[in-house]
């Protein structure tokens, strides 16, 4: 064969065989590059498709956060509600209770408050419970306390203001205090919650 002709059959051989190549090679790459397309589609749908998730899983939480805080929110303004409600009320209670102890300076001068005297001095008997008892009184009752008469009971004049007497015995180690104020004291915790329930 001859050597030129031999060349150009090698030629056109090396040109059949690299055209072949760059046409399979072409061929894999659109290949390759319609699977990596479809690939990255369906990497970016997955991609597309988590974020969704993960933004209604945040909104979900977060609207969820959003709900207690309001609840949170709502419970604080109710108790301060009625913190202030309960005050409001507190002030009123306690300005009827003053009211109470003003009026009941008056009874002095009412025709029961002998008798309530009376009364006062026979419970102070019971609780101190000697044969013989020692009555405190004001000075404002002394003309009240000439007109009362009970039996075991002495009389001794002493200087507070208020209503009411002191029943002690004799030695001074028991004593009852039944004056106005003590008794209102000892009663305004029940007055109190009676005026708590009616008020408002």
């Amino acid at each position: 064969m001859d050597k030129s002709l031999y060349s150009k059959v090698r030629i056109e051989d090396a040109e059949e065989i690299t055209r072949r190549i760059i046409e399979d090679a072409s061929s894999q790459a659109d290949s390759l590059l319609v699977s990596a397309k479809k690939e990255s589609s369906r990497i970016l749908e997955e991609a597309n498709q988590e974020a969704e998730f993960r933004k209604k899983e945040i909104l979900k939480k977060s609207e969820i956060e959003i709900e207690k805080m309001k609840q949170k929110i709502f419970s604080t303004l109710n108790l301060e509600k009625k913190k202030l409600f309960l005050e409001e009320k507190s002030r009123f209670i306690e300005s009827i209770l003053e009211k109470v102890k003003l009026l009941a300076m008056e009874f002095r001068k009412d025709p029961g408050y002998k008798e309530f005297l009376e009364k006062a001095i026979l419970e102070g008997s019971k609780v101190v419970a000697e044969e013989e008892v020692e009555v405190l009184y004001s000075a404002l009752d002394e003309k009240i306390i000439k007109d009362i008469n009970i039996a075991k009971a002495r009389f001794k004049k002493s200087d507070f203001k208020d209503m009411g007497i002191i029943v002690q015995s004799n030695d001074s180690r028991l004593i009852f205090d039944n004056t106005f104020s003590a008794r209102f004291k000892r009663m305004h915790e029940d007055i109190y919650m009676d005026l708590l329930k009616g008020v408002f």
